[in-house]
């Protein structure tokens, strides 16, 4: 019991002992005399001029603290900016134990309140890359200010082996296991670039040495962005081996999107490189993005980036492919090589929490508004030039839409961005699109081919389903093509100089009649019950042919007799015009039947139906010029007696349509007796159309209910 007590007062009496004697020790000693000697060390080694300002201090407590205030640390002479770094504050937090060897040992070097500038030159060069100052002769003063200070570089990791540069090798002796920053900010300029400012609110790396791997946790702003994450890297003394990798696995997390990355850097003072891979989650919501997860891996230098996408999976909606961009030059140019087996674009459903939220096209029924006047971004054109490649193996639109073998090849030089060709087999055929947008010229061009599309295959809704449904029982050829061309600084712009022509067939076609659940607006509607077509009940009916013509110039569309619809039981035909410049309808529509038998005047006339008001707010009114020409059809006498010169009816309205077009030949002319019956009649009717009296004449010869719906008309 009695060598217990002597024991533990032994072990006291020592502990006090190393805490007054290091007390005394630490009390007596004066760092500043030191201050010099650092100075003059630091610029030995690296060639810069290291200030020392502010005086140093060493706090007295179990943490023996040296704190260092307004040190500067000089750029070379090329820099913009005098200093590569300045530092408010340093706090070096010693081993006591070691301080007593005479042997320096830094748990924590805290750095706050610092600016640090780095700077590259368009030749190449940069300020963090050092080279000792030249050798002078030592001087009596020089070997007495070494002899005084030699305890202070004394090897404290004697026992290492590094292959860092000579100024390292001096910091091996004295380097701090931990060093933490505070509040401090690093600026970045690169020639010919914007600067780049990095704010550290915090940041803290820890290694047992500087052949040590290091631990890395940060909270930073980049330009303004926060950033935060944590990792291990390589040691501080691999960082500047050239030839050797520097391995860095870190986790980072910004705007909300959590990334994990691992490296091998190399030769990061002369000319950086990296291998990595990479795996970046952004959650559902997050951009108003869907939730996205990118797999890949790859290289970079500080010439050309190569990114191998292993997976991009967006809503399981899969993409792999190549991502390579060359930033050596003023412009980067990015190539793309990107492949998916199924984009299913319901995934981005606007009701979903997934959804991208994409603003309203029409956000009021005003005219004006149909368009916006919102600046096209053709300065995003001069950004980079690009060659990209897509193939997407079946595109699904929605339930009812869907492409299969999409293909797109797209190039951008110099502000030119050439889409040539979209591709896609779509509706049992090929659909072909090529696009031009030139940022110079601030111009638009567009073009569409197509084969063999048929038209119960282009959308659900054309194929027969249900017992009373319509649509296409056998045939559905069709074709499109557009060439359309425009110029302007905004969207309206683009839509007011819109010029071209725009051409939509469909050939022979057994169609059958019944519910259009996709006509489903009150115009719509309405415009069903004007021409007396009834869809509650389905007919079987042969479409000759049916035709949309436009004649596009200057932002107006022209239809001349340019929509018809042909078949054995109704036909259609209509002409006029779409201002997009104002937004205004002007059409006439004509229905034509086979047969007068059960049909009265009344129904004839509520036929010709004349569509004005705009295009958000379209109005239906009859065809006071077609209504007439009926009339005079009634009263010209036997020699115009026939059904077809009561109803203007053209017979080969598609032909008609077509004319001074590529596909003028596509369908057949009328026969030359039908067709000059037809011309005659048109003559007549003309010529009693031209006056109000011959009109109101015609209409004494109808009966009782239509006389008053003339008069009605001639008001």
């Amino acid at each position: 019991m009695r060598f217990l007590k002597w024991l533990f007062g032994i072990l006291l009496l020592l502990v006090v002992a190393v805490v007054v004697g290091g007390y005394v020790f630490l009390k007596n000693f004066d760092l500043n005399k030191y201050k010099s000697l650092a100075e003059e060390i630091a610029y030995k080694q690296t060639g810069r001029k290291l200030v020392i300002a502010g005086d140093a201090s060493l706090g007295i407590s179990l943490v023996p603290t040296l704190v260092i205030n307004d040190i500067s640390f000089a750029n070379p002479e090329w820099a913009k900016n005098p200093q590569m770094a300045e530092i408010g504050t340093l706090e070096l937090k010693f081993s006591l134990l070691p301080l007593l060897k005479k042997q320096i040992v830094v748990d924590k070097a805290v750095v706050s309140d610092a600016e640090i500038y780095l700077e590259t030159t368009a030749d190449g060069k940069n300020n963090w890359t050092f080279a000792p100052a030249a050798t002078e002769e030592k001087t009596p003063a020089a070997d007495k200010r070494a002899a005084a200070g030699g305890w202070l570089i004394a090897a404290a990791y004697a026992g290492e082996t590094t292959t860092a540069p000579a100024f390292l090798q001096t910091l091996n002796d004295i380097v701090a296991r931990e060093v933490a920053v505070y509040e401090s900010e690093v600026n970045y300029l690169a020639a010919g670039a914007e600067p780049v400012r990095l704010q550290i609110t915090g940041l803290a790396f820890s290694a047992e040495g500087i052949n040590a791997p290091m631990n890395l946790d940060w909270d930073l702003l980049f330009n303004g962005t926060e950033i935060s994450g944590k990792g291990i890297t390589g040691s501080l003394a691999d960082l500047f081996a050239a030839g050797k990798p520097w391995p860095a696995d870190v986790e980072v997390s910004a705007f909300n999107v959590r990334a994990e990355a691992k490296a091998e850097l190399y030769d990061l003072t002369a000319s950086p490189r990296a291998e990595f891979s990479i795996n970046v989650h952004n959650p559902a919501g997050n951009f108003n993005a869907p939730e996205t997860t990118l797999i890949a891996d790859g290289r970079a230098d500080m010439r050309k980036v190569e990114l191998n996408i292993s997976s991009l999976d967006v809503v399981n909606n899969v993409i792999t492919g190549t991502v390579t961009a060359d930033i050596a030059g003023k412009k980067p140019y990015v190539a793309a090589d990107l492949n998916s087996r199924q984009i299913d674009l319901r995934s981005f459903d606007t009701a979903g929490p997934t959804a991208f939220v994409l603003p309203a096209l029409i956000s009021s029924a005003a005219a004006s508004e149909l368009v916006p006047d919102i600046a096209v971004p053709y300065d995003l054109l001069q950004t980079a030039d690009a060659d990209v490649d897509v193939a997407v193996g079946r595109l699904v639109v929605n339930d009812a839409f869907a492409a299969d073998n999409v293909s797109l090849k797209a190039k951008l030089n110099n502000g030119v961005l050439d889409i040539n060709p979209l591709q896609m087999q779509f509706g049992q055929g090929t659909v072909k699109m090529t696009a031009e947008v030139d940022g110079a010229a601030r111009s638009v061009v567009l073009g569409i081919n197509t084969e063999d599309l048929l038209l119960q295959d282009l959308h659900r809704e054309f194929k027969v389903e249900g017992q009373n449904d319509f649509g296409v029982l056998a045939g559905g050829k069709s074709e499109v093509y557009a060439d359309l061309r425009a110029s302007g600084k905004t969207l309206r712009a683009l839509t007011d100089s819109l010029s071209g022509e725009l051409i939509v067939l469909a050939e022979e076609t057994d169609i059958q009649s019944g519910a259009l659940s996709f006509l489903s607006s009150n115009f719509a509607r309405q415009l069903l019950d004007v021409l007396k077509i009834d869809t509650t009940r389905a007919e079987k009916a042969e479409l000759k042919c049916a035709v949309v013509r436009a004649d596009v110039k200057n932002g107006v569309i022209n239809f001349p007799k340019g929509i018809a619809i042909d078949s054995d039981k109704l036909s259609i035909v209509s002409g006029g015009t779409v201002n997009l410049q104002n937004d205004r309808l002007q059409l006439s529509l004509n229905a034509y039947r086979s047969g007068l038998a059960d049909i009265s005047v009344m129904q004839a006339l509520s036929n010709l139906v004349e569509i004005g008001g705009t295009l958000p707010s379209p109005k239906i009114a009859l065809d006071k010029k077609g209504t007439v020409k009926t009339i005079a059809g009634l009263v010209a006498g036997p020699a115009y007696a026939g059904a077809d010169m009561l109803f203007d009816r053209d017979p080969a309205p598609c032909h008609t349509a077509l004319l001074n077009t590529r596909y003028a030949d596509r369908f057949p002319a009328a026969s030359a007796a039908r067709g000059a019956a037809h011309n005659t009649y048109q003559g007549a009717s003309d010529a009693v159309s031209a006056g109000v009296n011959a009109a109101g004449d015609a209409a004494k010869a109808i009966g009782q209910g239509a006389r008053q719906l003339i008069k009605n008309l001639l008001k």
